[in-house]
């Protein structure tokens, strides 16, 4: 286990340096090559990270607390301080074949660590040092290659696969981890377990179109050692997804972009999306509504009554004026809907994000804004549920604040639920290979009234600091310091939750953070 000198001082004076987001922005470069010939490739990778993290004033001066799961609950640290390692090594293989296309599989494990405090969450969900050892992809699949010529497809017009395998649909606002990185699992900032338990993948593209059929499960364990916190509920859906899109420029000397495969190498893109869920654990918390449950616990609000539960979704995001080439524009809307009786579902979550950049001034400044909304459930004590459920997000596509909408609050206060925020970026890039940001966000509860007594919707609000920077094809380092303040609903909802001997009340202190993370892959 990393020390914690480690943590505080080597990995922290770093801090305002950085690359990508965690492990899976490092950028793309060719795996090791094991064989080569007759069509069969064999590759290898192996990716490995470590973060560090301080953070005075955690929880704005009440700290961190174990859970008081079969234990007492006793504050862990106002100052936390932890790592967060992993590695991972990888193997592909493929098979191309002149007439039957290409078969290809994958298999990778992951060995995790959370050293030091654990996360600063008010119930600390990474605390106690926990270490996993286990498998992460195990998955094959077929591409049809040059198969489907003869019907004017495009090469690789159709590729299906199933096993355990990361699935993505446009930036992760609504699918992009199928884990839940706590307990035993840590890892809780870096994210780095991302694949779902069960997958059934038939993707297709041909020209502009592509589309995706998918059945997925989460990798839940409702509740994993030593910690014991509850796991987001166990869930299986079918659904499906069509998109629009427009190859990104090709860049000199690199290969041609691949945006049916690859989100990054898309200019821009609309879509939809469906899913029903056809299977979920609904049974005590996860249960909304469920007789001797009380309803109004974060717990029961977020992954609660998802059986039989639809969810609509549309989104767009990129640059689709010719005319105005340094604009963006991001948006995405979710509609949730459950009628079974005991499990009624009526929540919605949507954000719209402008942004515009001068790509011929000095350093490139670019200004976005964004403003999200994740319904809340003013009603918590009726039958139906209104508080939205982000499902499957992650932060693994367009950087800092995506979808961890905050260092902060977004990691260590909310869940995507019951929340309107607004977010200010400014960014400038010193060199091609560094990026340096500025993000502001305020934060309000949707419905005050789904905690009871709180009768204030100012949650919080929040400022980062944020640089990326690649060093090379192989080596990234990331960072940021943040500071926030809490609103007085926020200190209402600490107030009124504190049990007996605890000593939440107050939580008026500027919470500050700081963290690096170094990321390597060959």
């Amino acid at each position: 286990m990393v020390e914690r000198n480690l943590q505080c001082r080597s990995l922290i004076s770093g801090a305002i340096f950085s690359a990508v987001v965690g492990f899976a922005a490092v950028p793309a470069q060719a795996d090791m090559s094991l064989y080569d010939a007759n069509g069969l490739k064999i590759d290898a990778a192996v990716t490995a990270g470590l973060t560090g993290f301080v953070s005075p004033g955690a929880q704005f001066g009440a700290g961190s607390w174990t859970n008081n799961q079969n234990a007492t609950q006793r504050r862990i640290s106002g100052r936390p301080a932890w790592t967060e390692w992993f590695i991972t090594p990888e193997l592909k293989a493929s098979f191309e074949t002149e007439s039957a296309g290409t078969f290809y599989g994958d298999v990778s494990g992951q060995v995790s660590a959370t050293g030091g405090d654990g996360d600063p969450s008010l119930i600390s969900t990474t605390y106690g040092r926990p270490v996993l050892l286990g498998v992460e992809n195990l998955y094959g699949g077929w591409k049809s290659g040059k198969t489907l010529d003869g019907l004017g497809l495009d090469e690789n017009a159709l590729d299906l696969s199933g096993g355990r395998q990361s699935f993505k649909v446009a930036d992760g606002f609504l699918i992009s981890n199928g884990t839940s990185n706590q307990g035993q699992r840590g890892m809780f900032w870096t994210q780095s377990r991302t694949a779902f338990a069960q997958t059934g993948l038939l993707k297709a593209a041909t020209g502009p179109v592509r589309a995706d059929v998918f059945y997925l499960q989460n990798n839940s364990a409702n509740g994993l050692m030593p910690t014991a916190i509850p796991d987001s509920a166990k869930t299986k859906v079918i659904g499906g997804n069509i998109e629009w899109f427009e190859n990104a420029d090709a860049e000199e000397g690199k290969p041609a972009k691949d945006g049916a495969s690859n989100f990054a190498d898309r200019k821009w893109y609309a879509g939809l999306t469906y899913f029903n869920v056809i299977d979920a654990n609904t049974s005590g918390n996860l249960g909304f509504g469920n007789p001797g449950v009380t309803n109004v616990t974060s717990t029961n609000t977020l992954t609660s009554n998802r059986d039989g539960m639809n969810v609509y979704s549309a989104h767009v995001g990129g640059n689709m004026l010719p005319f105005l080439p340094d604009f963006s524009l991001y948006g995405n809307y979710v509609y949730e809907n459950n009628s079974k009786v005991n499990r009624k579902v009526d929540a919605n979550a949507w954000y719209i994000e402008p942004g515009y950049q001068l790509s011929d001034v000095m350093w490139t400044p670019k200004l976005s804004y964004r403003y999200a909304h994740f319904s809340g459930d003013k009603s918590p004590t009726d039958n139906k549920k209104k508080a939205y459920d982000p499902f499957f997000y992650n932060a693994i596509t367009r950087g800092f604040g995506t979808w961890f909408i905050g260092e902060i609050v977004g990691n260590y206060v909310i869940s995507n639920s019951n929340v309107n925020i607004h977010q200010l970026v400014f960014s400038v890039n010193p060199r091609d290979d560094l990026k340096l940001s500025v993000l502001g966000y305020t934060y309000n509860y949707d419905a005050k009234g789904q905690n009871v007594g709180v009768t204030s919707d100012n949650l919080a609000r929040e400022i980062d600091f944020t640089a990326e920077w690649t060093i090379n094809e192989h080596v990234s380092l990331s960072g940021a310091f943040a500071a926030a303040k809490s609103g007085t609903g926020y200190r209402q909802y600490l107030n009124l939750n504190a049990d007996a001997g605890n000593n939440w009340n107050g939580a008026d202190s500027t919470w500050l953070l700081a963290e690096t993370s170094l990321v390597v892959k060959f």
